[in-house]
C-alpha cells in the first residue's frame, strides 16, 4: 500500500516521502480501515521532530480515522466490513496518513451521519478532552474551569463539553478571531487574552479571590507554571502536556495541596483492557448529530500536502482542526 511516511526525525519540508510500504496486520482486537479521512494534531509534529521513545523508519504518523472497515481480527464485535468508522490509531504504532491502518476496534466508534471530514476531527482531541474533563478534573454542574488554548484542538470541544455539563468556563486566546470564535462561537464565559492580560489577577478577580479550582492546561511551558499562581487550594491541575515540575513548582504544590494529573489518551489505546475510549467516541458522535458539540474544520489538505499542513500546525495559528483527506 501507500503511505505518506517520515524517514527520518526533522522539519517537515524535509522528511515526508510517499512509499510503499508493507500492509497492516490485524491483533486480534484490531480492524482493518480503508482511510478516508485523517487530521494533524500538536503529537504528529512532536514525534516528527523528535521522539521521546525510540522509533523506526519509515513512520506513518496520523492519529485520527474515518474509514471503511475492510477486515477484522478474531476478538473485534460490533463492527462488520463495510462499515464507516472513526477512531484513533494508537501513536506507538503505524497511523493513518496511508491507504489502510489498524485499529484497537474498543477506541473507534461508527460513523453515523458524520461526514468523513467531521470524523476524523474528533477522535484524539475528542476523546482527549472528555477524558481530561470527566474522569481527571471530575467537572460537576455549577464548577469554574479554565481551559486554556480554547480555540485549539482540545481546547475548542473541552469548551463545548465543559458548557454541555454546566459548567463556567474562563478560557484564553490571543488572535482576535480565536478570541471571537471562543466568546461568540463557543460560549465561554470569560475569555482572557493570554499576551496583554494579567491572567492571575484576572482569574483571581472572577473568581473572588478563590482562583480557579480547576484547571485544564492546553499549552505547557509557562502556561503550566503560571497556573500555580492562580490555583485555589486543594484544586486540581490536569495537563495534556509533558510538564515535569521542578522542586519549587513541586513545593508550591504541596503548600496548597493541589492535585496534579496528566491526560494521555494514548496510555488507554495502547492495548489495556479497560479500554472504554470507543464508548466516549460513540457518545460524542451522538453529540455532534444532535447539535451539542460542534467541531471546527480550519482546512482540509490533500494528503500528499502532509508536510505543508504540518508547517501551518507549527505556526500555531489554527483555530479547531486540520483534516487531511487520504481517498474519496
Amino acid at each position: 500500500m501507500k503511505a505518506n511516511v517520515i524517514t527520518a526525525h526533522g522539519p517537515a519540508s524535509e522528511v515526508f516521502a510517499m512509499q510503499q510500504v508493507t500492509d497492516p496486520v490485524p491483533a486480534a482486537d484490531d480492524l482493518i480501515l480503508k482511510v478516508l479521512t485523517t487530521s494533524i494534531n500538536p503529537l504528529d509534529c512532536r514525534i516528527r521532530n523528535k521522539a521521546s521513545v525510540p522509533r523506526n523508519f519509515p513512520l506513518t504518523l496520523g492519529f485520527d480515522v474515518c474509514g471503511i472497515v475492510v477486515g477484522k481480527g478474531p476478538d473485534v464485535t460490533g463492527f462488520e466490513v463495510g462499515d464507516r468508522v472513526i477512531g484513533s490509531p494508537t501513536p506507538f504504532r503505524n497511523g493513518a496518513n496511508a491507504e489502510y491502518v489498524t485499529v484497537d476496534h474498543r477506541s473507534c466508534a461508527l460513523a453515523g451521519a458524520l461526514s468523513d471530514a467531521t470524523g476524523a476531527a474528533i477522535p484524539l482531541v475528542g476523546i482527549t478532552a472528555y477524558e481530561a474533563l470527566f474522569d481527571r478534573l471530575r467537572v460537576r454542574s455549577g464548577d469554574w474551569v479554565v481551559v486554556h488554548a480554547g480555540a485549539g484542538g482540545v481546547g475548542h470541544l473541552a469548551v463545548q463539553l465543559a458548557k454541555n455539563a454546566g459548567c463556567k468556563v474562563i478560557t484564553t486566546a490571543s488572535r482576535p478571531e480565536s478570541l471571537d470564535y471562543c466568546k461568540y462561537e463557543l460560549g465561554a464565559d470569560h475569555v482572557l487574552n493570554y499576551r496583554d492580560t494579567d491572567i492571575t489577577a484576572a482569574i483571581m478577580a472572577i473568581t473572588a479571590g478563590e482562583g480557579a479550582g480547576l484547571i485544564m492546561d492546553n499549552a505547557g511551558a509557562e502556561c503550566f507554571s503560571h497556573c500555580l499562581d492562580y490555583v485555589a487550594h486543594h484544586g486540581h491541575i490536569c495537563t495534556i502536556l509533558p510538564v515535569a515540575p521542578d522542586g519549587q513548582q513541586g513545593y508550591r504544590l504541596l503548600l496548597k495541596n493541589i492535585t496534579l494529573s496528566y491526560q494521555f489518551m494514548g496510555a488507554r489505546s495502547s492495548g489495556h483492557k479497560d479500554n472504554k475510549q470507543g464508548q466516549v467516541l460513540q457518545k460524542l458522535v451522538e453529540m455532534v448529530e444532535s447539535g451539542q458539540l460542534r467541531p471546527h474544520i480550519s482546512k482540509i489538505y490533500d494528503w500528499h500536502d502532509l508536510a505543508r499542513a504540518h508547517e501551518e500546525m507549527e505556526r500555531g495559528h489554527v483555530t479547531g482542526k486540520l483534516v487531511v483527506r487520504v481517498t474519496n
